[in-house]
């Protein structure tokens, strides 16, 4: 048990690092900065709907010509609150759109600091998440794509303008 919790808080150490160094490389590159903005949002959207289609097992009724047996999946089985929570997750998880759309880092910051947050309060079922986080919080690190090519030519000076 011990050995397993340790192997997880390293590939959860792994994991971050990774985030943040492409965070970082995000900072200085343009086209990682738009990959970061769809990346994080894509895998949770991903894990949202393979729980929507992946068994929990399946179930079965009926005898001889009336037997059947149908799957039963994932989020069938999460009640309200569990759908509140994972409705939670994957709103902080669309943050670096919204980052991306309103020009501002701020909605990928305030997320990559709560999801782990949530993540964490339900560790066992949420878990699957914690890769979309990882891509929120390089997001966050890079912040969002800006717009148009940068300006080549220095600013006028107001001394250059006077004499001519």
């Amino acid at each position: 048990m011990l050995a397993n919790l340790a192997g997880s808080l390293v590939i959860l150490g792994v994991v971050v690092a990774v985030a943040i160094a492409i965070g970082l490389i995000g900072l200085r590159w343009r086209a990682m900065r738009s990959f970061l903005v769809v990346i994080g949002p894509l895998y949770a959207v991903g894990i949202f709907v393979f729980f929507q289609f992946e068994g929990a097992g399946s179930d079965c009724a009926g005898a001889g010509l009336t037997f059947h047996c149908w799957e039963i999946s994932y989020a069938s089985t999460w009640g309200v609150y569990g759908w509140v929570i994972v409705a939670v997750v994957m709103i902080l998880s669309l943050a670096p759109i919204a980052s991306a759309w309103l020009r501002w880092r701020a909605p990928a910051v305030t997320a990559a600091v709560l999801l782990p947050l949530v993540i964490g309060a339900f560790l066992t079922g949420l878990i699957p998440w914690v890769p979309a986080w990882a891509g929120v919080l390089a997001a966050a690190i890079a912040g969002p794509p800006s717009t148009g090519s940068r300006a080549t030519s220095r600013p006028t000076d107001r001394a250059d303008t006077l004499g001519s």
